[in-house]
């Protein structure tokens, strides 16, 4: 379904959709997962229509919980125009927020067989990240594989770089859903490949490396 301002809402399956992003205003994409007592959030966007978008996915009036990626306002924006149940985040993003939980340890979730894993993503582009892994199918992680900016270069933490494909090789998922591309699935051994390419890159005992 298409939207005003470029915004469209693209159906997964039967109980999961995503809101595309937009560059401007710049708004992550926003997924919605419709469980038995609960839609579900991860990330909440910038973008003004988002709210409208959510109301009329909700029709059955459910409560709304919000897994946030990290704290970034693209992604985080209209955390204080929706009403949410629960929000669940990393403690940095609840520095911003100020509201919900902290989330630092896996979390599993059933909410009438639509099953979730909310758990921490060691990620170069922003510490305190979580990512969302929905049914064992899909993964949602943010910007949680990109560099940070640092003196103008992209570059990313040796040692986080690491801990994250550890992690990423645990996620049972085969689906990676990359927030600000298209598309927005990626698959999981292409993700980890092009993440190992890269901590390959590392020269002994560097602590940055550079994202070429």
């Amino acid at each position: 379904m298409i939207y005003n301002n470029n915004l469209e809402l693209i159906k997964l399956n039967n109980h999961i959709s995503y809101i595309t992003s937009t560059d401007v205003p710049l708004s992550a994409n926003v997924v919605l997962v419709n469980g038995n007592d609960h839609v579900w959030m991860f990330d909440v966007g910038n973008h003004p229509d988002i709210p409208e978008i959510v109301n009329e996915f909700n029709r059955d009036g459910k409560k709304v919980n919000a897994v946030l990626s990290h704290f970034h306002p693209d992604h985080i924006g209209n955390i204080q125009k929706i009403k949410f149940d629960k929000v669940y985040q990393g403690r940095l993003t609840f520095k911003h927020t100020g509201l919900g939980d902290i989330t630092e340890s896996d979390i599993y979730i059933d909410d009438g067989g639509v099953r979730l894993h909310i758990f921490p993503l060691p990620s170069s582009h922003s510490k305190g990240s979580l990512a969302m892994e929905a049914d064992e199918t899909y993964c949602f992680l943010g910007d949680g594989i990109y560099a940070m900016e640092r003196l103008e270069e992209k570059v990313y933490n040796a040692g986080l770089l690491k801990e994250e494909i550890n992690v990423l090789n645990t996620v049972k998922a085969d689906n990676f859903c990359l927030s600000h591309r298209e598309p927005f699935i990626t698959p999981k051994e292409i993700v980890i490949r092009h993440l190992e390419k890269i901590y390959g890159r590392r020269s002994k005992n560097e602590a940055y490396i550079k994202d070429c």
